[in-house]
C-alpha cells in the first residue's frame, strides 16, 4: 500500500511582482516517489484582489553518488504583487 505525506514551505518579502519568478531546489528525493507541487498566494492580511501563481520547469537531477534533487519555479502570472505564499508539497511512495 502506498504511502502519501506532505509538506509545506512559506516564502515571504518584498512584493512578487507579476512576471517575477523564483527559482527553488528541494532534496533528498528518493528514485521510486512521486511528488506534487501547488503554489498558493498566503491571503492573510492580504488585500482582496486576485491572485495567481504558477509551478513549472520542473526537473529533476541525479548525481555520480546517487543523489537526487528537483528543481522548479514558482511565476507569478497574475495582475496583482504577492508579498507572501505557500509551497505545497505532497509525496507519494510504495
Amino acid at each position: 500500500m502506498a504511502t502519501v505525506a506532505y509538506w509545506r514551505g512559506l516564502w515571504a518579502g518584498s512584493d512578487f511582482k507579476p512576471g517575477d519568478e523564483h527559482y527553488w531546489i528541494m532534496w533528498p528525493v528518493q528514485f521510486y516517489e512521486v511528488i506534487t507541487l501547488t503554489a498558493h498566494a498566503n491571503s492573510a492580511g492580504m488585500r482582496p484582489l486576485e491572485y495567481e501563481l504558477r509551478v513549472d520547469n520542473i526537473r529533476t537531477e541525479a548525481d555520480p553518488t546517487g543523489g537526487r534533487r528537483l528543481f522548479f519555479t514558482v511565476r507569478n502570472t497574475g495582475p496583482n504583487e504577492i508579498p507572501a505564499y505557500q509551497i505545497n508539497y505532497s509525496f507519494v511512495s510504495p
